[in-house]
């Protein structure tokens, strides 16, 4: 007995999609809090975290409307969200230069045990990551996808990825670590930069082989989604 093919309306789910579905995360979680940011600084202290703070209002409320009204998760507000609350405390813990910014070298840590967590539930962070840039988090597409990645086999693929995710994070935030207890600011303002271009590469060659070993269709098979390759 052999599987029904999938709706007609999941293959219609097209790169156009996931591009717009990408511009507005950036847009909201990227570009907007750099904008309020830049023009919060010069109204406050120079120790002030009221300006980091205010930067963090776009993605921490369109992730709210995402849940609360979509029923969905904006992976890029999410790591936005999770970046912010993260060097707010490493600035504020921190005594010393060097320990916020080894502080801020835990955001992977962080991020690590977000995705670990997510193995608990049916459905783990990367399905969710996929489902957004293959639907733009449109509710009448998120039935169509659901459907044509439900079986066990695509499951077990999304499983594996957010595993990879969890490793790959936690070796970022180790070697971010290294960096920052070793090396001196101007020294790791260069390095660190390196470090994020290699590691995140192989995370996302790794991530484009895989996903389409096992979630790219051939000629038998129902058509599922490639998975998303956004670094946080």
């Amino acid at each position: 007995m052999t599987d029904a093919p999938p709706p007609s309306g999941w293959r219609k789910v097209t790169g156009h999609v996931a591009v717009r579905a990408l511009f507005k995360s950036v847009l909201i979680n990227m570009i907007a809090p750099a904008l309020l940011y830049r023009l919060a600084t010069p109204h406050f202290a120079a120790s002030s975290l009221a300006p980091l703070a205010i930067s963090g209002a776009p993605p921490i409320l369109w992730l709210a409307y995402g849940v609360i009204r979509l029923g969905a998760i904006d992976f890029l507000g999410l790591f936005a969200a999770e970046n912010v609350a993260v060097n707010m405390t490493a600035l504020v813990l921190a005594h010393t230069e060097r320990g916020a910014l080894i502080g801020r070298s835990m955001q992977n840590v962080v991020l690590a045990a977000i995705f670990l967590a997510s193995l608990a539930f049916a459905k783990p962070l990367v399905f969710h990551m996929a489902r957004q840039l293959s639907t733009g988090n449109d509710p009448a597409k998120h039935d169509d996808f659901d459907r044509a990645a439900s079986g066990p086999d695509a499951m077990a693929a999304y499983r594996v990825l957010t595993w990879g995710w969890t490793f790959a994070l936690l070796v970022k935030a180790a070697g971010g670590y290294i960096l920052a207890a070793h090396l001196s600011t101007k020294d790791y303002l260069i390095a660190s930069p390196l470090w994020d271009l290699a590691s995140d590469s192989a995370l996302v060659t790794w991530t484009l082989l895989y996903g389409r070993a096992r979630l790219v269709p051939t000629a038998e098979t129902p058509s599922l989604s490639t998975p998303p390759v956004v670094i946080p």
